[in-house]
């Protein structure tokens, strides 16, 4: 599966926050590196300035990623996604959301608000699989 897998991602960092608090754990645990990420400049809703951060990982490289964040997500968190992993989907892909501030603190809490966007993509050729083939990545 490694050399079909795919994760991207994405941070939104407002104004007042630190992104060095963010890519030091993020390069601590995953080996990726604040250089690796695309940056782009955008303006918010009150017209305040937002950096976004985007990175996108292949083969095995994506697939260790996955199999690092998998290792750090609390097994109760971990249940609560295979138990429910419909919801997670958006057509063929994965999508989950690590908390920043836990990340500071080196570890890996599935959040909404504040968090860090991931998407994981492997080649589904039938509908019918999607559950199957993700509950497989996430227990692996």
């Amino acid at each position: 599966m490694a050399n079909q897998i795919e994760a991207s991602i994405e941070i939104i960092f407002h104004a007042t926050e630190d992104s060095e608090k963010i890519f030091e754990p993020i390069f601590d645990l995953f080996q990726i590196k604040k250089e690796e990420f695309s940056q782009e400049e955008i303006v918010g809703h009150y017209g305040n300035p937002i950096m976004l951060f985007r990175v996108t990982l292949t083969k095995k490289r994506a697939e260790g990623f996955v199999k690092t964040l998998v290792t750090k997500i609390s097994r109760l968190q971990l249940d609560e996604v295979l138990d429910n992993i419909e919801m997670y989907f958006e057509n063929s892909s994965l999508f989950l959301r690590i908390g920043k501030k836990e990340l500071v603190g080196k570890s890996i809490s599935l959040q909404q608000n504040n968090a860090i966007k991931i998407r994981i993509k492997v080649p589904i050729y039938k509908k019918s699989d999607i559950t199957k083939t993700y509950t497989e990545l996430l227990k692996a």
